[in-house]
């Protein structure tokens, strides 16, 4: 006796999410991944560049002239991350998102880090047939 496994049922690359009060749907291919890749690289280099300042160089800039570098910093991610949103949940939604929680670059990267999350791990559902 055969034993059948159909695997296009079990692999999950088609997702839908519920993101700024509308549901967005988002299939996980090859470029998909490679933005997302993007995304993340662009984020960490954002971030490094402020935690690789010494303290010494902060502590002699203005409080001022410290924030314009978090400034910049914040400026990179959403430059990054809003294409991401536009590209693949329709022009427009990644400044809809970043609004909808209330301009908020930390909101709008734990939006893109909760979809990451789900995406990395491609799901195989546990239905056999």
């Amino acid at each position: 006796m055969a034993i059948n496994i159909n695997v296009d049922d079990q692999l999950g690359l088609e997702y839908m999410f519920k993101i700024a009060g509308k549901k967005r749907g988002l299939i996980y291919d090859d470029e998909c991944a490679l933005e997302i890749q993007r995304v993340e690289l662009t984020v960490a280099k954002s971030f490094k560049k402020i935690q690789d300042l010494d303290d010494d160089d902060l502590d002699n800039l203005e409080v001022d002239d410290q924030l314009d570098i978090v400034r910049g910093a914040y400026a990179d991610i959403r430059k990054a991350v809003i294409p991401f949103f536009d590209k693949y949940f329709g022009e427009g939604a990644g400044q809809e998102i970043y609004e909808y929680y209330h301009e908020s670059t930390h909101a709008l990267g734990a939006v893109f880090g909760e979809i990451n999350g789900y995406l990395e791990k491609v799901k195989i559902n546990d239905k056999k047939k």
